[in-house]
C-alpha cells in the first residue's frame, strides 16, 4: 500500500506514527510518501498535497493538520531565505539509517522553495520580514476561515479522485472549526489528537515538546482503528 503523509514536525521523523501503521506500512518508511515538514503550516499540507496528486498515484491519504495560526509562502529564491524555516532545510532532516530510500527517495519529491512563520514571529530575520505583514492584518476569525476553506478543498478533491483519506489534527483545536457544516466529519479523527496522547502518557521527544515513541505508537494504532471501523482497510 502506497500512503500519502502530510503534516508538520509531529507527523515527522523516524519515531513518528506514519511509521507505525500496523498491517499498512513498516518503520522503514516502505510505503509511505511523507511531505511533513517542521514548522509548516496548512497552506504548505493543502497545496503540496493538492500538487502531488496530480503526479503521483496512491492508494490513501493521511493529513494531520497543523496550527491554525501558521503561515507558509512560496518565494522565488530559495536561497534569500537559509534557515531551518525553509523547506530545502527541512527536508533532509527526514532520513534515517534504517529507512529505505532507494529507488526512490520520498524527501526527493518535496517541493523546495517554501518558508514558514511557524505560527509566531521568530526566526531569521528575513523570515521574520517576510511574515510580519501578515500577522499585523489577519486576526484569529480570519486564520480560521481559511482554515476550513484549505479542508474542504482537499477532503473534495480527494473525494472526487476516488481516494481514501483520514484528516487529523495536531492539538485539540476542534471546537474553532465545528461550525462548518462542509467539512466531511465522517472522515476526521476527532475523538482524540496526539497532544492529548502524549500528555496522559507523559511521552516525549527529547525536546520535551513533541510527542515520544509511545505516543505515536498509540496514535498510529488510533488511525488504524478509525480507519477499519470506516471500512476504508
Amino acid at each position: 500500500m502506497r500512503i500519502l503523509v502530510n503534516g508538520c514536525i509531529f507527523s515527522r521523523g523516524p519515531i513518528s506514527w506514519p511509521y507505525y501503521l500496523k498491517g499498512l506500512t513498516d518503520k522503514t518508511g516502505q510505503g509511505v510518501i511523507n511531505l511533513a515538514q517542521a514548522g509548516a503550516g496548512n497552506t504548505y499540507i493543502h497545496d503540496t498535497t493538492m500538487r502531488i496528486l496530480e503526479k503521483e498515484k496512491f492508494d490513501m491519504d493521511l493529513i494531520m493538520w497543523t496550527g491554525i495560526h501558521r503561515i507558509d509562502k512560496q518565494v522565488e529564491d530559495i536561497t534569500l531565505f537559509e534557515s531551518p524555516g525553509t523547506s530545502c532545510y527541512q527536508k533532509t532532516q527526514n532520513d534515517w539509517p534504517e529507512k529505505i530510500t532507494e529507488p526512490v527517495n520520498d524527501q526527493d519529491l518535496i517541493e523546495d522553495n517554501w518558508i514558514f512563520s511557524g505560527g509566531a514571529l521568530n526566526g531569521t530575520p528575513e523570515i521574520v520580514s517576510a511574515f510580519k505583514n501578515d500577522y499585523k492584518f489577519i486576526g484569529d476569525k480570519e486564520f480560521v476561515d481559511h482554515f476550513i476553506v484549505k479542508i474542504v478543498s482537499l477532503q473534495n478533491t480527494l473525494k472526487q479522485l476516488g481516494l481514501p483519506f483520514a484528516f487529523s489534527f495536531y492539538q485539540p483545536y476542534i471546537d474553532k472549526i465545528k461550525k462548518s457544516t462542509l467539512i466531511d466529519w465522517d472522515n476526521c479523527i476527532i475523538n482524540n489528537n496526539i497532544t492529548n496522547i502524549a500528555k496522559r502518557l507523559n511521552s516525549y521527544d527529547e525536546d520535551g515538546l513533541h510527542p515520544g515513541l509511545e505516543a505515536n505508537q498509540q496514535w498510529a494504532n488510533c488511525v488504524v482503528e478509525h480507519l477499519t471501523q470506516k471500512n476504508i482497510i
